[in-house]
C-alpha cells in the first residue's frame, strides 16, 4: 500500500521487508549495523525513509550496546533491585527527578558517569550512603 511522503509529498511510500542498513552518528560508530528480518516504509520517488516502531525499538538497543550503556529496562530493573522509588533513586544519584525518569523511559540517554554511577550503586548497595557520610566528615574529606 502506498502512502503520501511526508518529504516530497508523492503517494510512493511503499511497505519494505528485509535486511535495513543504519549509519550511526560517527562518535558512535563508523560501521553501520544491519537490522534482519526488518520493515519499513521506503519513498521510490526521493528515497525518504519511514522506520516502523519495532525497527525504531531495535535501533535504539543497539545504540545503547553500541554505546556501553545500560538501557532503559536495565535501569529500572537496577532501581528495583535496589528496592527504591524513582524519586529516591534520583536523589540518592544527586540527580534531578525528571532527567533519572527520562532515563529510565528511554527519553534521554544518560552520560558515561551518570551510567557509572548507576551501576556502582547496584555492585555496592551502600556506596551513596558511604559517600554521604563522609561529605559530613570534617572538611568532607575522605
Amino acid at each position: 500500500m502506498s502512502l503520501q511522503c511526508v518529504s516530497c509529498g508523492d503517494m510512493t511510500m511503499d511497505d519494505r521487508h528485509g535486511d535495513f542498513s543504519y549509519e550511526w552518528p560517527e562518535e558512535l560508530s563508523r560501521k553501520p549495523s544491519i537490522f534482519r528480518n526488518a520493515e519499513w516504509r521506503e519513498c521510490r520517488n526521493c528515497g525518504a525513509v519511514l522506520l516502523s516502531p519495532s525497527l525504531i525499538e531495535r535501533i535504539e538497543a543497539k545504540r545503547y550496546k553500541i554505546a556501553g550503556l545500560l538501557t532503559p529496562v536495565e535501569i529500572k530493573a537496577a532501581r528495583t533491585r535496589l528496592d527504591l522509588t524513582q524519586v529516591e533513586m534520583a536523589r540518592q544519584m544527586g540527580v534531578g527527578d525528571k532527567s533519572y525518569l527520562r532515563w529510565e523511559n528511554g527519553l534521554s540517554i544518560q552520560s558515561k558517569a551518570m551510567d557509572t554511577l548507576i551501576r556502582a550503586v547496584v555492585l555496592f548497595p551502600d556506596f551513596l550512603n558511604t559517600v554521604e557520610r563522609s561529605r559530613h566528615r570534617a572538611g568532607g574529606v575522605v
